[in-house]
């Protein structure tokens, strides 16, 4: 027998062992500690009363988390994570606990709820196909390592770019910031982050947001770029991604570099991390499903998501 149960009603240890073994064999290295874990819930903004964790006949199978965050007045969700022991697999387990979540996001008001699978986690996507999901487009982990040889990056200081630092948040002003992003990449997940923006004759027209993880010494040892973005309709776009991408991945430092779900299609970020080293280690697809229509006054905005 299969039962659903909310995060918060169940032991940590069950979480925990949920979590562990819902991801065994998993395309990439996903066991964590309980420190891990419960940091990974708090910078995350995941939800404990709105995850859930199956059990079949009392042993814990599967693991869903789950966000939610307010888009214009409309709420998206956000899985953070889907996994079913080896032993459940293909047992319907898996299933079972999506239409749960389906009906929590129901209950929740949600307007579009939002996941990423691994490309070749065939099973998964086609699970999500089956319940309306359809894939909104490709991204992709990037990362390179030490230092590079020269700076790598496309620009020429004769564009007369400036920029400054500020914080994460503050980009969510900018009307070219991009809503429409995998979770992971906005302003929200990039707890203790930093951000920058770029100007030309005093008018804003790119940014950048991203956090620096440190040595125990204080000396640089990651910097995880979550996501750029440009005003459409300025004419050096190839200027201005160099710009941001040589001022945020410091180029001279040796250091580990990490691009988080990074759209395949978006030019010309991907050619120049390419021509700079970065070589992918997961790609995904981003789906979307809509829990309910719209409003009328914020159908544009949602489409957006």
């Amino acid at each position: 027998m299969i039962e659903i149960k909310r995060l918060s009603e169940c032991s940590l240890l069950d979480v925990l062992d949920s979590w562990n073994n819902g991801f065994k064999g998993y395309f990439s290295p996903m066991t964590m500690t309980v420190d891990q874990f419960l940091k990974r819930m708090v910078q995350e903004g995941l939800s404990a009363e709105d995850s859930i964790i199956a059990y079949v006949d009392g042993v814990p199978a599967g693991i869903i988390l789950n966000g939610f965050r307010t888009v214009d007045e409309e709420v998206v969700s956000y899985n953070g994570g889907t996994g079913v022991a080896p032993e459940f697999r293909r047992t319907g387990v898996g299933r079972k606990m999506m239409e749960k979540v389906v009906d929590i996001y129901r209950k929740k008001d949600v307007s579009i709820a939002t996941l990423e699978a691994i490309v070749e986690n065939e099973a998964a996507i086609n699970l999500y196909k089956s319940l309306g999901y359809l894939t909104d487009q490709n991204v992709a982990y990037l990362q390179q390592e030490g230092i590079m040889s020269s700076d790598p990056f496309q620009y020429s200081e004769s564009n007369g770019f400036t920029s400054e630092t500020t914080l994460p948040e503050m980009i969510s002003h900018l009307p070219f910031y991009k809503t429409n992003s995998p979770w992971q990449t906005q302003w929200q997940s990039t707890m203790n982050g930093t951000a920058m923006i770029a100007r030309k004759d005093d008018k804003e027209i790119g940014y950048a947001i991203y956090r620096n993880v440190y040595h125990p010494d204080g000396s640089l040892a990651t910097i995880v770029l979550h996501q750029i973005g440009t005003v459409p309709e300025f004419d050096d776009q190839n200027g201005l991604v160099g710009y941001l991408l040589s001022a945020v991945l410091k180029p001279e430092v040796n250091c580990k570099r990490l691009v988080i779900n990074s759209p395949l299609n978006e030019q010309p970020l991907m050619n120049q991390l390419g021509e700079a080293g970065f070589s992918t280690m997961v790609e995904q697809v981003w789906m979307k499903k809509a829990i309910k229509e719209p409003s009328k006054t914020n159908a544009k905005s949602i489409e957006k998501v």
